[in-house]
This record gives structure tokens, C-alpha cells and sequence, in this order.
């Protein structure tokens, strides 16, 4: 018998937990089920065989999940009763039915009716309690409807959306499933991101609601479905990264930006930022100043160039201050699409004309802004004197250069336009939801999914009804690949070894993987797979020096060395694998071999301090004291090359100057122990004769 409990023993906590509630209606259903799993027992105590049993059990276990729900959201109503769930609740009436709805929008209206319908149509859905079929096939019909403007169907499945991460409910996700086949992009792909948040929130559930499963396996066919939602997996966890790119957006990138000179100002405003970061993954020479600010702006403008293009959220940090506008007190208006038409756009058009529409237009032709951030900007701009206007709308405006741009990539290949258009789509509704989470005012009422998934990532392995995904192993790899790039190390490596439990072993994967163990300091692993990447491709400078730096951390400097000898065979001029070559045949004993290998490191670059420092350590083993003591180019160190060579009034002055450098008994200690370590190891110099010369430093003899 499982752990879980028995159907009679959860529908018994139900009526329990029904009772304490004022609903008749929950309470009647509630006893219908046990009566109905009543009759079903008797039958078979009685010997009565029924060939659908099973059937019938796994229906009244759905039941019972789905009541279990209903009796939920009661509890949450009867006790916050000054929420937003209940305040909306409460504030629909008799015409705000979904069909009802659905006539009014069907029909010609202005934009304040149409405003008035679709916060309606938002309340109904969001606030709604378990879908019956009735309810799933009106809101079907509601979404095939030719006649029901797109805004509104955008704003029905937002509204499911957050319906789902409030309760679950099997008809509303199986909507969802059903409107992600839908053949507007931004119909489909805001459903699947709901998809994906409802079956990670909820997947302890799915197994008691199998036509679920069911059509996630009709599904798994599809390979464009399957691709949407690795896609949006990828761009679900990089929203974890958002705070972490908002502090670097204020602390680095937006100081550095603003230091610029004059022209950098004026030429790089706010949207025109999004303008440049809207472009194809060119990169232009932005700017041409002479100003050692402009250049170094120009390198952070390249940097969200590529933050950008790479999915990131740069625009958190700047629009966040621009979300207190009365729009966004309504909870509704976090979900829609941006459309030009909106009611509070009114002010905007009437205080700047003609001008508007332009301005508009660059907005719906695809600037780099989610649905709410472009809210954001127009009524910020609604605010503002016409100079202010025409500013910002000239740098938005320059966005339709790009147009006969887009144009030529839908004639050239439709498909891949389309796939673009989609990932714009998923990404924007996703910054969309982020924002709601982190930035409205009631956020603490609402299940944040995003709060947990640094830990418990987006990802097929850790969403149980996903899991079938892993069997398109060119997209696992790709999706493990991402993970392993944004220091999800951990979780690549899951992923990692399920794709090569099927798949191909090559060099390039035994790397990735090495990689991911180096990363999480399991060196043994790591050494593993580099020396099974080098196994199948040998000579790859970056294998063995990443094999060279684990054995290092394992202290097996013999191998390190070997790792090294090969890279400066292939490299013979590198001065940097010529020293770490030095290194590790320094601390195997081997100090003659690694003096050769330092004097052709100094000659190759005589100014660098490393080759400089490490030769002279390496001759004063040798006991070679002359030669050692030029090289040094600290005090501490020639007066531990004094000690070993036995200069004791030579060593102590040159100790006595290191210390009157740092005048801190603390830091001289901490130095004097790191620049003897290699003469320890060596056994040229005893911890107790350096002590006594650092004590005879501290006494100031």
C-alpha cells in the first residue's frame, strides 16, 4: 500500500474541511462523491465484478483533487477577505458571465467599452472557480471567435494564466494545452509559458488527472511544440538572472554610460538604448570620440548589446519606477498586450497628435520592451512637454529602419521569422509576469513562481510531465549547454549524463562535462573526463590545460606538469603555460628543469614580474644565491634568499624595509608565510629559522 492516502480518508478530509465552510454547494458534491465511492465499495465487497472500476476510481480521485482545490480557494476567501482575488470577486455581476461578455465584444464598441469588457473578462476568468465542460467550451468559443478582438484574447489566457498559479484546475489547463495550437503567436505562446508554470507549480497533482498526460503525449509528437517549450524553459530560468543584471545595470553599466561625454547623452537616451539593442546582432562602431569616458561607455553599450541579444532582462532596473501610474493599480493591466488603441494611451494621442501614431508604431513594429514596459513609456511621455515628446519619440522612430529589414526576412524564410516573432512573444509575456511578481503593489497576495527557481530550476528533469522532452536529445544538449553557461553547473550535469547515456560520446561533451565537475570543485570527476575528452582528441590545448589545473588542485603536480610540457610544445613562445609548466616542476623537485624553462620565460618577456620572481626562487633553491638574489625584486623575498644563503645582517635590513612597507604586524606575517611557503616545501629554509628573523624584525633589534 502507498504512503499516500486512501480515496476514503481524502474525501473524509474534505467533508471535514467543508464543514467549517458557509457553502452548500461544495458541501452536497462533496457527500455525492462518497456516496458515489459508497455504492462502488459495496459493489465490490458483494462480489459484483465491474469491468470500468479502475476507470471509475481514477475519476473520482480527479473529483476529489478538484474539490480539494474548491475548498481551497473558499478557505482563501473566507480569510482574506480585503484581497484583490476577493475584491474582484465580488465586484462582478449577472452581465459579466463569459457569454455575456463574449456578445459585447463581439460587437463595435469604443475603447472605454471595450476597457470596461475586458477587465470584466479578466475578473471572470482570474476569480473563477474549478471549469466545468461548460465553462471550458465557452471559453473555447470565446477564443475562435472572429469577431472578439485579439487584445481580448491575449487578456483571457493571461487571465488563466494567473487563474492556474492561484488553483489549479484540469479544464483550464487543458485549455491552455488546446490554445498553444493556436495560430496566432501570441495566443500560443503565452499559453504554453502558462503551461509550464502551472505543470512545475502543480505536478504533484497530474497524476490523479490523466487525460492530462494524455494530451501531453498527444503533443509529444509535435516538434515545434516540444521546441516552445524548451525555448521557454530557457527563458523562465534566465529570469532568475534578473536581479543579479539589475544591480550590474545600476552599480556599473548605467554610471559608466552616463559619464560619458555630452554627445554620448544626448545620442544614447533611454530608448534609443533599445533601438540599437533591437538590431541583429551587428556590431557597429556606436560611437567615434576621443574621450576616454566615451570609450569605455561604448564598451558597456556593446555589453547590453549582447545581455540583450542573449535574453537577458536589462530593462527591469530602468522601467521599474515607471510602474506607479494608476494603469498599473489594476491587477489586470499587468497582462495585457500593448495595443494602440488602449484607453489610457488617450492623453498621449490627444496632447501629441499625428506625432503619436508614429510613435506608436515603432512600439507594436518590435522595440526590446515587454507589453507593460511600453505602457510605462507612453504614459510617461503623456506627461511630458512636447520637446520632452519629441525626444523620445524620434529615437523610437529610428526602430523602423529596421522594418524593411523584417520584411526581407519574411519573404526570404517565413519560418524562421515566425520562430523569432514566437520567442519575442514567450519572452515578453515572461518579463511581463516578472514584473507583476516583483513590482505591483499587491505582489505578497500572489504565488510567486520565479521566488524558488535558482534552486528548483526550469528544466524537463525537474518537471515530471515534461520529462518526455528529454528524449530529443539535440535539444536536451542545447538546453544543458545553457545551464552549464549561466553556472547552473549542477543541473548541466544531470542533463549532461542523460544525454550521454543515449548519445555519442565525443571530446567536446567529456569536456563540458569536466567542466561542470571543475566548477563545483569535484576535481576528481573532473580530471576524469578531461582525460577522456584528451583520449579522443588529443593535443586540444584548452583539455590539457584544464587537466593541468585540476591535477593542481589535487596537488599531483607531476601530471600538471606533463599537461603543461604538451601545451608549450604546440606553444612554445607562451610565456604563461611556460611559467605554470616552471611551476609545477618546482613543486615535483625538479628546480634545474624549471630554471631552463624560466630563463626562456624571461627572455620572451623580461618585464614580467612572474617569471622574474619565480627564476629567482627557483636559483635560490639551486642554492645559486648570486644569480636568485637579482631577480628579487622585493624586499621580503631578498631577505628570505639572505636567510637561505646565510647573510643574517643582508637578510634582517631587508626585512626590517619589507616590514616598514606595510607597518602592520598582521600583513607583514601574512606576507613574510606566503613568500617562504615554496622555500619550506624546498627544505632550504625551517619555520623556526624564519621565526626567529621575524621575531627579531617585530623586537626591532
Amino acid at each position: 500500500m502507498s504512503n499516500n492516502p486512501s480515496l476514503s480518508a481524502f474525501i473524509n478530509n474534505l467533508q471535514s474541511q467543508a464543514q467549517t465552510l458557509d457553502n452548500w454547494e461544495l458541501n452536497e458534491a462533496i457527500d455525492q462523491l462518497h456516496s458515489t465511492y459508497h455504492y462502488m465499495l459495496s459493489f465490490l465487497v458483494k462480489g459484483v465484478e465491474d469491468p470500468n472500476a479502475d476507470k471509475l476510481q481514477t475519476q473520482l480521485w480527479t473529483r476529489a483533487q478538484a474539490l480539494g482545490q474548491s475548498i481551497l480557494r473558499q478557505k482563501y476567501l473566507k480569510e482574506k477577505p480585503n484581497s484583490r482575488y476577493r475584491m474582484a470577486l465580488q465586484s462582478l455581476r449577472t452581465d459579466s458571465e463569459l457569454s455575456n461578455l463574449q456578445m459585447r465584444l463581439e460587437l463595435l464598441c469604443d475603447s472605454a467599452e471595450l476597457e470596461d469588457c475586458m477587465v470584466k473578462l479578466f475578473r471572470r476568468i482570474w476569480t473563477s472557480d474549478q471549469w466545468q465542460n461548460s465553462d471550458y467550451e465557452q471559453a473555447m468559443q470565446l477564443l475562435d471567435a472572429t469577431e472578439v478582438p485579439a487584445k481580448a484574447k491575449a487578456v483571457l489566457i493571461g487571465a488563466v494564466v494567473l487563474a492556474l498559479l492561484e488553483f489549479f484546475d484540469e479544464k483550464k489547463l487543458l485549455f491552455l494545452l488546446d490554445a498553444s495550437l493556436n495560430e496566432t503567436d501570441e495566443i500560443s505562446q503565452r499559453a504554453l509559458v502558462g503551461v509550464v508554470l502551472s505543470l512545475r507549480k502543480d505536478n504533484a497533482l497530474l497524476p490523479y488527472y490523466p487525460e492530462i498526460t494524455s494530451r501531453l503525449n498527444f503533443l509529444s509528437d509535435d516538434d515545434a511544440f516540444t521546441s516552445n517549450i524548451y525555448t521557454i524553459l530557457i527563458q523562465l530560468q534566465m529570469s532568475t538572472m534578473t536581479d543579479k543584471i539589475t544591480s550590474k545595470m545600476r552599480e556599473d553599466i548605467m554610471p559608466t554610460i552616463v559619464k560619458g561625454s555630452r554627445m554620448m547623452k544626448k545620442r544614447m537616451g533611454l530608448v534609443e538604448l533599445g533601438n540599437k539593442l533591437s538590431e541583429n546582432g551587428e556590431n557597429p562602431e556606436w560611437l567615434n570620440t576621443e574621450n576616454q569616458d566615451d570609450s569605455k561607455a561604448e564598451e558597456k553599450v556593446r555589453e547590453m548589446v549582447e545581455m540583450q541579444l542573449d535574453g537577458e532582462d536589462i530593462y527591469m532596473a530602468t522601467f521599474a519606477m515607471m510602474k506607479g501610474y494608476k494603469f498599473f493599480h489594476e491587477t489586470a493591466h499587468w497582462f495585457y498586450p500593448f495595443t494602440d488603441d488602449d484607453l489610457a494611451l488617450q492623453n498621449m494621442q490627444e496632447n501629441f497628435g499625428s506625432k503619436s501614431g508614429d510613435f506608436m508604431r515603432a512600439l507594436l513594429a518590435g522595440a526590446p520592451f515587454c507589453n507593460s514596459d511600453k505602457y510605462s513609456l507612453c504614459l510617461l511621455t503623456a506627461t511630458l512637454g512636447q520637446q520632452g515628446f519629441d525626444s523620445i519619440a524620434s529615437q523610437v522612430e529610428a526602430q523602423m529602419a529596421d522594418l524593411d529589414k523584417d520584411e526581407l526576412d519574411e519573404a526570404l524564410g517565413k519560418a524562421i521569422h515566425r520562430k523569432k516573432k514566437q520567442k519575442e512573444y514567450s519572452r515578453h509575456f515572461i518579463f511581463d509576469l516578472y514584473r507583476f511578481c516583483y513590482i505591483y503593489g499587491f505582489r505578497s497576495e500572489f504565488y510567486n513562481p520565479f521566488a524558488d527557481a535558482k534552486q528548483n530550476i526550469f528544466s524537463p528533469m525537474s518537471i515530471p510531465a515534461l520529462a518526455y522532452l528529454t528524449e530529443n536529445k539535440p535539444l536536451l544538449l542545447e538546453h544543458a549547454e545553457f545551464l552549464m553557461r549561466k553556472g547552473f553547473y549542477e543541473q548541466a550535469l544531470q542533463e549532461f549524463h542523460l544525454y550521454m547515456q543515449t548519445e555519442q560520446h565525443t571530446a567536446e561533451l567529456f569536456q563540458k562535462i569536466g567542466f561542470c565537475y571543475q566548477k563545483t570543485e569535484q576535481w576528481a570527476e573532473a580530471q576524469k573526463y578531461y582525460e577522456r575528452a584528451d583520449s579522443i582528441k588529443a593535443d586540444s590545448k584548452w583539455t590539457l590545460s584544464h587537466l593541468g589545473r585540476v591535477c593542481i588542485m589535487q596537488g599531483n603536480y607531476a601530471a600538471a606538469a606533463d599537461c603543461y610540457e604538451q601545451i608549450c610544445q604546440m606553444e612554445p613562445e607562451n610565456v604563461g603555460y611556460l611559467l605554470r609548466w616552471a611551476e609545477c616542476l618546482q613543486e615535483t623537485g625538479r628546480t634545474t628543469e624549471a630554471i631552463d624553462i624560466l630563463h626562456k620565460a624571461n627572455y620572451l618577456d623580461p618585464e614580467s614580474k612572474r617569471a622574474r620572481r619565480l627564476l629567482g626562487t627557483c636559483l635560490i633553491i639551486n642554492k645559486e644565491y648570486d644569480k636568485g638574489i637579482t631577480y628579487l625584486d622585493t624586499p621580503l623575498l631578498r631577505g628570505l634568499a639572505h636567510i637561505i644563503a646565510g647573510n643574517p645582517t643582508e637578510a634582517y635590513a631587508q626585512l626590517k624595509q619589507a616590514y616598514n612597507e606595510v607597518q602592520s604586524p598582521t600583513t607583514f606575517s601574512q606576507n613574510f608565510n606566503t613568500e617562504a611557503q615554496p622555500f619550506y616545501k624546498a627544505a632550504v629554509l625551517t619555520p623556526q629559522v624564519a621565526e626567529l628573523y621575524f621575531d627579531a624584525v617585530l623586537f626591532n633589534v
